[in-house]
């Protein structure tokens, strides 16, 4: 028979189970920090963004170090009256990157009522029917952080195959130091790409000039 034992928010161990299946299975390692993908409302990022970040601040005094990060780009838009307005325009619909260990994923985000699951990752091995969740390295979302925070040009995340030029570093501006690789449209425009495991690649409009190779 099912314990009633309640989880932090009033939730008992069946509901516990329910939403710990949707969300993927654990992990190697639950007490190691690692960004996870929570799936929320689209058009409501920034917004949970900012709910989760208040939540973690209250946490804190728990010993709990959780950071969220939702990424967004300043966008001029013109309306039809005219007037130019500066809008945060959100690069992944529907995303929000969470960093924290896999107990405090399990065991208090996933019982966040905006938070719908967790992103799996499709290609690894079924356990009871269930995907593991997926995790992004550390370094791939300080790439991606600095690329969309530091970029003067639209980033998009792109799932299609690209077929990538020689590794480079951007030499100037704001991402000065950041390294990925080329990748040449049709149009003879250049783009600066960065992988990021589970998504694909982020890529960024650059003049080539900004671009050095790097050795082997």
């Amino acid at each position: 028979m099912e314990s009633n034992t309640t989880t932090r928010d009033g939730q008992t161990k069946a509901a516990a189970a329910k939403v710990g299946g949707a969300v993927g299975l654990p992990i190697p390692h639950p007490q190691q920090r690692r960004w996870y993908i929570a799936i929320v409302s689209n058009n409501t990022e920034k917004a949970c963004g900012e709910r989760m970040m208040r939540i973690f601040e209250q946490w804190a005094a728990e010993g709990k170090d959780c950071e969220v990060y939702v990424p967004l780009q300043k966008e001029l838009r013109l309306w039809r009256t005219g007037r130019r307005v500066v809008v945060d325009r959100v690069v992944l619909p529907t995303f929000v990157f969470v960093r924290c260990t896999e107990a405090e994923r399990r065991h208090d985000i996933a019982y966040l009522p905006f938070v719908k699951r967790f992103f799996v990752n499709i290609a690894g091995a079924t356990v009871n029917g269930h995907r593991p969740v997926a995790t992004i390295p550390d370094e791939q979302l300080m790439s991606l952080r600095r690329m969309v925070e530091g970029a003067e040009a639209p980033v998009a995340v792109s799932t299609r195959p690209l077929r990538l030029g020689e590794r480079v570093r951007v030499n100037g501006g704001k991402l000065v130091g950041l390294e990925g690789n080329v990748f040449r449209e049709a149009d003879g425009s250049t783009h600066l790409v960065i992988k990021i495991d589970i998504l694909g690649c982020a890529m960024v409009r650059i003049a080539r000039d900004l671009l050095d190779p790097i050795s082997a």
